[in-house]
């Protein structure tokens, strides 16, 4: 799924028509903890938007006056974020340079486990409800 930014009802960049990197920065991004996700690191990293703080340079009355910082923090959602997050939620018009999925691990002796085929087709099941109403939701070959 691609992943874009989202923010919360309210928000100065909902509306904008198109979107730059630079739009971005002018607010505070979801902080992520180091070495967790390295290769999303490295991506927000390489546009500049790795955990940025908040600080006076980027202050602007016309975009920050009245709001809170937690009000203006953009974060980063998919299609399938977005849906379980009950709709409180705006997706930006702008996708981040990396895509996101979801994945099962299992240790191998459980991998032809029956009680897991089960539950991997429970899973694929509802993710298909999801990816028949999203275009963004791809499922891949071979399920699991």
């Amino acid at each position: 799924m691609p992943v874009n930014f989202v923010v919360n009802p309210g928000h100065p960049l909902i509306g904008k028509a198109s979107l730059s990197f630079a739009d971005i920065a002018r607010y505070p991004t979801l902080a992520l903890p180091a070495g967790s996700y390295p290769r999303v690191e490295a991506s927000l990293k390489s546009i500049g938007l790795w955990n940025d703080e908040v600080c006076m340079t980027r202050y602007r009355r016309d975009a920050w006056e009245g709001k809170i910082e937690v009000a203006l923090t953009i974060g980063y959602g998919t299609a399938l974020s977005l849906e379980i997050s009950g709709g409180s939620l705006v997706k930006l018009p702008l996708e981040l340079p990396f895509a996101s999925g979801e994945v099962v691990v299992v240790h191998r002796e459980f991998v032809a486990h029956p009680e897991l085929q089960v539950l991997c087709d429970l899973i694929l099941s509802r993710l298909q409800v999801f990816a028949a109403r999203f275009a963004d939701i791809r499922l891949l070959p071979g399920g699991c």
